[in-house]
């Protein structure tokens, strides 16, 4: 299955249902539209950590806290945490999480995993094995890969 690297805190917001886009400087290949995709928390989070959140983006988050792994300092890293849908790639989306001059890849259907995946991530899209078991118990019968 294909997953792609996100450091944190982007990559537990993104599974957790709260930030509904990925901002990235191209665009994503049209064979992923619509297609379900692991979010690997990359090994480094964003220098400025939480502090890289605007102001709207903190009050949408801070009611929501139960939803991340634990506390917000103490965030997965390394691992597979969760999968999402990419529905669609464009530019100047009215998501509060969009950022103007690059490709906004509006995600949905989040599945946070019940624990981490220990895996190394990569640059771009790469393929992870995910077992059978794990795509029964954290995907659902119905996964769309």
């Amino acid at each position: 299955m294909k997953a792609i690297t996100i450091k944190q805190p982007w990559a537990s917001l993104i599974v957790s249902g709260l930030k509904d886009i990925e901002n990235r400087t191209w665009s994503c290949p049209k064979k992923y539209l619509g297609k379900r995709v692991l979010i690997h928390a990359a090994k480094t989070s964003v220098k400025k950590g939480w502090s890289a959140l605007n102001g709207m983006q903190i009050k949408k988050v801070s009611k929501h806290k139960d939803k991340l792994y634990g506390d917000n300092e103490d965030l997965p890293k390394g691992a597979i945490i969760g999968s999402v849908e990419i529905v669609d790639c464009v530019q100047n989306h009215p998501s509060l999480w969009a950022e103007n001059g690059v490709w906004n890849w509006v995600l949905a259907n989040p599945i946070l995993f019940p624990e981490p995946i220990p895996a190394k991530g990569k640059l771009s899209f790469w393929e992870y094995d995910l077992s059978s078991t794990y795509k029964c118990n954290f995907l659902g019968a119905d996964n769309k890969q």
